[in-house]
């Protein structure tokens, strides 16, 4: 059946920041009151043979989907394990519709706690999505109506590639405005596509964000040109002077890009966040997620 809307009550928003544990300050709060998640992914019934969610039909007999698609359109979210990682993994070439600047209109699509119960999972202070800038491409899991700018352009190779530095301070400066922003992004793909620093000013939680992409795969759908399925699994490590050491943090966006023209584009973003090995619950999920979250964002072509 259909899910409930998932939208988070608007709360002060630096409550947060200045809380001495966000597990039971704003972010708890907020999520313990909040619906379900409402929307998963722009993903493709693999029984029925055509998109849900609004996306293009397709005739079965003519697709043949692959593990991202499979895995998405079975909303069995336990499944969205973390990888077993050991060879690196190379960039994600995007296809060439996504080329070029757009602007995005983001709104949170909600929530869902897989593997664990809901009131054990919000005692839990560090995981990702419940501290500002936790997960550094939603710095504000929760807040609806963030607008900013993205940017695919092509590499040396001539493929489409995400500009993540300027992706990257796009959506952070969107997400906490005038309370937090990245002012330098050190990122050599050339040299190592998987490690990126990220200094940062304004935010109590994060002066320094340290990112490891230990996995990566993408998809187009079938012989469906206007679906591409990615997902990148990481490891974030924030620095700041409140505390002694670094805070890690766990998890993988798989997103659904979908092409409503040529200048409109619809992608959904699924954060699956995990423990860490250090926490006492870790061995109760392993390589699961304890919660996931979903935003919607329409992406709408900037003309020259």
């Amino acid at each position: 059946g259909a899910l409930s809307p998932g939208v988070l009550q608007r709360a002060d928003a630096g409550a947060c920041a200045d809380a001495a544990g966000c597990g039971t300050g704003r972010r708890g709060l907020l999520l313990a009151s909040a619906p379900p998640l409402l929307r998963l992914a722009v993903g493709v019934s693999v029984s029925a043979g055509a998109a849900v969610l609004g996306a293009p039909s397709m005739a079965q007999a003519e697709v043949e989907p692959g593990r991202l698609q499979t895995l998405l359109a079975g909303r069995k979210f336990a499944d969205l394990t973390a990888p077993i990682f050991n060879i690196p993994p190379g960039r994600t070439a995007f296809p060439s519709w996504l080329e070029g600047e757009w602007t995005a209109k983001q709104n949170f699509a909600g929530f869902v706690f897989p593997t664990l119960p809901k009131a054990s999972v919000m005692r839990e202070v560090d995981v990702p999505g419940f501290k500002t800038a936790s997960i550094i491409d939603f710095a504000d899991v929760g807040k609806e109506e963030v607008d900013y700018e993205l940017r695919w352009r092509r590499d040396g190779n001539n493929q489409v590639v995400e500009d993540l530095p300027f992706n990257l301070g796009s959506s952070f400066r969107a997400h906490l405005a005038a309370k937090g922003e990245i002012t330098e992004v050190r990122y050599d793909p050339d040299r190592d596509p998987n490690r990126l620093t990220a200094l940062i000013t304004g935010t109590k939680n994060a002066e320094r964000i340290e990112i490891f992409v230990n996995g990566r795969a993408s998809e187009v759908s079938g012989n469906e040109s206007d679906l591409f399925f990615a997902s990148e699994y990481r490891r974030q490590v924030t620095f700041s002077s409140r505390v002694l050491q670094g805070y890690n943090a766990n998890y993988q966006h798989f997103k659904t890009f979908q092409r409503l023209s040529a200048n409109t584009v619809r992608l959904n973003v699924l954060t699956a966040c995990y423990l860490d090995a250090l926490n006492p619950l870790y061995f109760q999920t392993i390589d699961k997620p304890v919660v996931i979250f979903s935003h919607e964002i329409a992406l709408s072509r900037r003309m020259p």
